[in-house]
């Protein structure tokens, strides 16, 4: 039985004394009188410790060779070196475990065995324990904060922007026009494009000349809008003047 004690019991073991009475025993675990009594009932189950019946009392808590062979074998284990079950447990603490029930579910340990390294952390100043109300809480101290540290240093990821391409930066910018569609912003980037394409590369105008026409032999030419005209005028003078002549004959 002393094989499935917990660290809460393992914790409560020890703090028995030879002059600790059954009645006080809550105050000494720092439990309630039905907390107390549960404990001390389950490590009088395991063979740990043992007490009287009488009533009214006192009954005197007595601990049993198998309780003094359990201490005896947690202070051995306390004196050996860190190792990486250590370090796991530590992990564990680090990372919010606080109760011995829920480490014991993560690393799938045998409740003595972490009964043990518990009690060894504590002894080494990696962790300190809490007894109150019927259970217990685990802590860690800064050199166990730091003993895991040590071990799981933080990396640091550094974010660097994506190199652009020589293709992708030798492209316009390109603003796209609210209200616009994909096909639409397609289209009139053809449209510049053929536009940018027409025209030479070497050529360019004179904002001078912008606004002037075009000149033949030192005159401008008259503009297109104008030359029917001009030539109906023509015709019409030619015809008066021929049927002119034609009377005079």
């Amino acid at each position: 039985m002393a094989e499935e004690v917990n660290f809460l019991e393992l914790a409560a073991l020890l703090k028995v004394t030879p002059n600790t009475v059954l009645e006080r025993f809550g105050s000494s675990i720092n439990a309630s009188i039905f907390d107390a009594s549960n404990i001390a009932g389950s490590l009088k189950q395991k063979g740990l410790i043992d007490f009287t019946a009488y009533y009214p009392g006192p009954n005197e808590i007595v601990v049993t060779e198998g309780g003094k062979m359990l201490i005896a074998e947690a202070e051995a284990k306390s004196a050996q070196p860190f190792d990486q079950l250590d370090e796991a447990i530590l992990s564990q603490l680090s990372g919010g475990k606080r109760i011995p029930k829920d480490l014991q579910n993560s690393l799938n340990l045998r409740p003595k065995d972490l009964a043990l390294r518990l009690y060894k952390l504590s002894k080494q100043g990696f962790m300190i324990y809490e007894l109150k109300s019927g259970g217990i809480d685990l802590l860690l101290t800064e050199t166990g904060f730091l003993k895991v540290g040590a071990h799981h240093p933080a990396e640091q990821k550094a974010t660097a922007s994506p190199p652009q391409t020589a293709a992708a930066s030798s492209l316009p910018e390109q603003t796209a026009m609210p209200g616009m569609s994909t096909v639409q912003e397609s289209d009139a980037l053809s449209s510049q494009q053929s536009r940018q394409g027409a025209s030479p590369a070497g050529s360019q105008q004179n904002p001078q000349n912008a606004g002037e026409p075009l000149k033949l032999y030192g005159k401008p030419l008259v503009k297109s809008s104008k030359m029917p005209l001009l030539i109906t005028a023509i015709v019409l003078v030619i015809i008066i003047a021929y049927a002119f002549y034609q009377h005079l004959i």
